[in-house]
């Protein structure tokens, strides 16, 4: 068979200095079975099995990592007579990384799946965990967030006898789990109420002030409560983590989670469907005690109004703009 010479640069593993040489296959029963380097009076042999390759990646060389150490960078292409694992799949793949249509095209795709992450894993993924997690956990980080809350709020200015007409209403509901229910002063959060998932409610003296009956502030109360029910504030606080939801999946490590999850709690933003599912809760437990829900719909007429339709950031009314489904939604179950 007539031989091949191919120009290389070699690298003997012993020293850094690149030697010019040639390779010249060797053939073993009519296949290519290795290749001997020529370079300075010297010729080394080596078989196609010690071999690694290294595609070209944007202006690098081919390159051939030997077990001895040594190296090899190609001047030109891979020769075609030098068979090597995956060698025509990265060359494909290089030819594909220079045309803009394949390029295009991952864009495309990678844009695809991170809108895929963050618009159905990362939200499933926190409703797994929000849902898997054990109770003394939620305890834990739950107490953590109330403390945040009760240094963003002041002591209620409001009678003992008023909170203790407030506290009595939460009673009516079927509270599972019962939650505790605090009533403060709205300091930096104004007229608010806040489920924590501690089982603790704590509504302000701002948002009581506003409402016209006791009824209104039952359903409230019911409303919190039916985020209780659902772990929405922490399903929403871990969604609000990102990618550290699938890691918690993937690994079931979440030491780093707990760590973040009560400053995120107390400012937890409910996704619509969040509000709208504690609002159905709501409505049937009006429903249950003979209560019309027209109750929670004048109660949202009543902080739309207040509000002059800016909700702020602190706002039970936070999640507009479909305020209007909500209120619908109380009057159609009325």
């Amino acid at each position: 068979m007539m031989e091949q010479h191919t120009k290389i640069r070699y690298f003997d593993g012993k020293t850094s200095t690149a030697h010019v040489a040639h390779i010249t296959p060797v053939y073993y029963q009519g296949k290519v079975d290795g290749f001997i380097v020529s370079y300075l009076g010297h010729e080394k042999r080596h078989f196609n099995k010690d071999c690694e390759y290294l595609p070209a990646v944007a202006g690098s060389p081919h390159v051939l990592m030997m077990k001895d150490g040594a190296r090899i960078e190609f001047i030109g292409d891979v020769p075609t007579w030098l068979e090597l694992d995956n060698h025509s799949l990265f060359t494909k793949i290089s030819h594909m990384e220079n045309r803009w249509t394949w390029i295009g095209a991952s864009v495309i795709v990678v844009c695809v799946f991170v809108f895929g992450m963050f618009k159905f894993a990362i939200p499933l993924a926190s409703h797994h965990i929000a849902q898997q997690l054990p109770a003394d956990t939620l305890m834990t980080v739950g107490k953590q967030a109330e403390s945040y809350v009760m240094d963003m709020t002041k002591p209620s200015t409001l009678p003992k006898a008023r909170q203790d007409d407030i506290i009595a209403l939460y009673d009516k509901l079927d509270g599972n789990p019962k939650a505790k229910v605090i009533v403060r002063g709205g300091g930096e959060i104004g007229a608010n109420a806040l489920a924590i998932p501690n089982n603790t409610i704590i509504i302000t003296d701002e948002l009581i002030k506003l409402t016209d009956d006791d009824n209104q502030i039952l359903a409230v109360l019911a409303h919190e409560q039916g985020h209780l029910v659902h772990r929405h504030s922490l399903e929403q606080a871990i969604n609000s983590l990102g990618v550290s939801a699938l890691i918690v999946v993937i690994t079931g490590d979440m030491s780093d989670m707990l760590l973040t999850l009560p400053a995120l709690l107390t400012t937890a933003s409910y996704s619509q469907k969040a509000e709208m599912e504690a609002d159905k809760f709501a409505i049937d437990e009006l429903k249950r005690l003979n209560i019309s829900p027209i109750h929670l719909a004048n109660f949202f007429k009543k902080m739309q109004e207040t509000n002059g339709g800016d909700e702020g950031h602190w706002s039970i009314l936070s999640t507009h703009p479909q305020i209007d489904k909500r209120i619908e939604q109380a009057h159609q179950h009325q």
